[in-house]
């Protein structure tokens, strides 16, 4: 299915791969701190690119919201199709059910390519006014290109880390 989907109404998320797991539900609840400050200010799409560790962590915040947020939407931004075929079981298990729960799922490539992951995080950016980030400064990676990729378009970006 495919939602109509405004820039002005539309945030994305990223964030590292790996965090600190003993900090589970605090990123959790500020995750979702962040996601109802921005559905207070209009926001109902939150594109996720459903990569293990943020990704997934906040698009199940988005999908728990849902009962008490009908009108809220999780776009699955998948880079490749195949995306999640070398995660563990366990994150397969946690990739299914959330894509089983998006209410969009746009996949940008048939085929893994060299620059997939940057064109996903390109095409969230491109497509969202706030970026909600979990961010530790580090200048390496996809979450640093993506904050970047948002400041040369002067998005406000959330920083929950």
């Amino acid at each position: 299915m495919n939602i109509p989907m405004s820039r002005e109404t539309t945030a994305s998320f990223t964030g590292h791969r790996y965090y600190d797991f003993s900090n589970r539900e605090t990123i959790r609840s500020r995750l979702s701190s962040a996601i109802l400050e921005a559905y207070g200010l209009g926001y109902r799409n939150f594109i996720s690119g459903f990569a293990v560790g943020i990704d997934m962590l906040a698009a199940e915040v988005v999908v728990s919201l849902k009962d008490s947020h009908p009108d809220i939407r999780l776009l699955a931004a998948i880079p490749f199709d195949g995306q999640a075929a070398r995660f563990s079981v366990f994150d397969k298990r946690r990739y299914d059910r959330l894509m089983a729960k998006a209410d969009d799922v746009i996949v940008l490539s048939e085929h893994y390519f060299t620059r997939c992951f940057l064109k996903r995080d390109e095409f969230m950016v491109n497509n969202s006014s706030r970026l909600i980030a979990y961010y530790d400064g580090r200048e390496k990676g996809g979450t640093y290109y993506t904050v970047k990729k948002a400041k040369e378009q002067n998005i406000h970006i959330v920083n929950v880390y």
